[in-house]
């Protein structure tokens, strides 16, 4: 069993493309913009500088719950209370040209459920699409069926290969988010509080390819005890009733033959939005003659809500028009508690430090799916396995360096471990950043940075940020990889993010 990733944009850049992915985006944002971050893409500043205590901007507090602490007392205890309001948005492709054409075509040679459903007592004729057309079966008396059946199995060879492929490579994803840490910038009660909100929204399509079924040695055996030489060729059968996934159907007018496939594979469309707020405490634990160090910790709260919607491959007849759908499934709340824990060890023009996020690795459950079209056990068993996602726990490190004027910084991040997101991707971070602080009014500070996924996508990304008038942040990455769409090469990943600073 493979799966394939299938996923809501299309980045084609054409107006029709373009603005399905523009209404999708919009659809997923339809719950209250505010969450705690994403698995897949940072907030504001930190899309460029990645998930560390960079020490520029008030989102240097929010990738490490000590962080707070450490940045007051990095200050001299000036108060700098604040909050940054930030939005963000992101697509991602699989490495295959023309994706969406490859997922129709494809398609179209699977047979589709047939619409009058288990029971009916009147079905509809067997097969609406046309089959592939790939020979004529009746070019003399006694038909070769050596050459068909090695026809046939050529045909299934190369739409398996064609499923292995968008198995392995093809995907398209569509993400998006808000975001509002709110830090107080003075000790109360000893420590240094932060609180925030955060949503997050993003949807997939998985796809779960079966092995399609063809015995050819039965199939040769089978078509030659059902040829009957002495029957006109308009006499013949339409439909070859053969052993296995394969369907065989014969033009009776001309003799020509075409085959399709009759099997489970489908594509399961996944879409979450996560609702997150979060109290966070930090404080300086003990002074060392090398240095400092904070701890700290934040709870959150989850409210994530959740569907899921099946087809059968053979059901396709757009895959890009199958996203719509999400605007109109039906999604199920389910909400949890997470703990995270941080450390940071604060020294003369260095910062080290390590995160662990969800201690508790709280559960969530997708709703269930329409199993009343499906006969392979296997995809029903995914289908039901499926429905639990887990925030799972996670390592995070990182290393920050100043110069001693404080302007320069640079920094190091890795995600320890690896870890799924709500529609299944798996992230595992490396991060690379240099941000310089200026006393320039208009442009008083730029970063740039590298990111990489070491798992899944396996996409590196480019970034760059600037902070203008002193107040409005923003950063872009584009991943390093192209892909072909609509005949435009276009990168693989591109991710930005918009946001503005208040201080209080």
């Amino acid at each position: 069993m493979s799966s394939l990733s299938l996923v809501a944009t299309d980045g084609s850049l054409s107006a029709i493309r373009f603005m399905r992915l523009v209404g999708f985006a919009v659809a997923a944002m339809t719950a209250i913009p505010v969450s705690a971050e994403p698995v897949y893409q940072p907030p504001g500043t930190n899309l460029t500088y990645g998930n560390v205590t960079h020490g520029h901007r008030i989102h240097s507090t929010t990738g490490n719950p000590a962080a707070a602490a450490a940045n007051l007392h990095r200050g001299g205890g000036k108060s700098a209370s604040g909050t940054v309001i930030s939005v963000a948005a992101g697509i991602e492709y699989g490495n295959i040209d023309k994706i969406f054409d490859v997922i129709d075509d494809s398609a179209d040679a699977f047979e589709p459920t047939d619409p009058g459903g288990p029971g009916d007592t009147d079905p509809v004729p067997v097969n609406p699409k046309e089959p592939i057309n790939i020979g004529t079966i009746i070019d003399t008396q006694f038909p070769n069926f050596d050459q068909v059946v090695d026809r046939v199995s050529a045909e299934v060879a190369n739409r398996v290969a064609i499923l292995a492929l968008i198995a392995a490579e093809g995907h398209a994803k569509v993400f998006n988010s808000a975001d509002a840490p709110f830090v107080i910038g003075s000790e109360v009660m000893g420590g240094t509080w932060t609180f925030g909100a955060n949503w997050s929204g993003t949807a997939k399509a998985l796809g779960l390819a079966r092995p399609i079924a063809f015995d050819a040695d039965r199939v040769r055996e089978d078509l030659r005890n059902s040829w009957d030489p002495t029957i006109p060729i308009d006499n013949l059968p339409r439909l070859y009733d053969v052993p296995g996934d394969v369907n065989i159907f014969v033009d009776q007018a001309t003799g020509n033959y075409g085959i399709n496939f009759a099997n489970d594979s489908s594509m399961l469309i996944k879409s979450a939005t996560t609702l997150e707020l979060s109290l966070g405490y930090s404080w300086h634990a003990r002074k060392f003659a090398q240095g400092d160090l904070f701890l700290g910790v934040e709870g959150k709260y989850y409210d994530l809500s959740l569907s899921r919607v099946s087809f059968r491959f053979g059901d396709i007849t757009d895959s890009q028009e199958l996203f719509d759908s999400i605007r109109d499934s039906d999604f199920e709340d389910d909400q949890g508690f997470g703990l995270d824990l941080g450390v940071l060890w604060v020294g003369p023009g260095y910062r080290l430090g390590a995160t662990v996020t969800n201690v508790n690795q709280p559960k969530f459950e997708y709703p269930s799916v329409d199993l009343s079209t499906y006969s392979d056990s296997e995809i029903i068993r995914l289908l039901e396995n499926d429905r639990i996602y887990i925030k799972e726990r996670q390592l995070k490190l990182e290393a920050s360096f100043f110069s001693s004027s404080g302007r320069w910084t640079f920094n190091l991040g890795l995600d320890a471990n690896d870890l799924e997101d709500p529609v299944g991707d798996e992230f595992q971070w490396f991060t690379a950043s240099a941000g310089y602080a200026t006393d320039s009014w208009w442009l008083p500070g730029v970063r740039f940075g590298y990111r990489e996924n070491l798992v899944g996508t396996e996409l590196s990304y480019l970034g760059v940020g600037v902070t203008a008038f002193r107040v409005v942040n923003i950063d872009l990455a584009s991943a390093f990889d192209t892909v072909e769409i609509d005949g435009e090469d276009l990168p693989r990943g591109l991710l930005v993010s918009i946001g503005v600073d208040i201080s209080f």
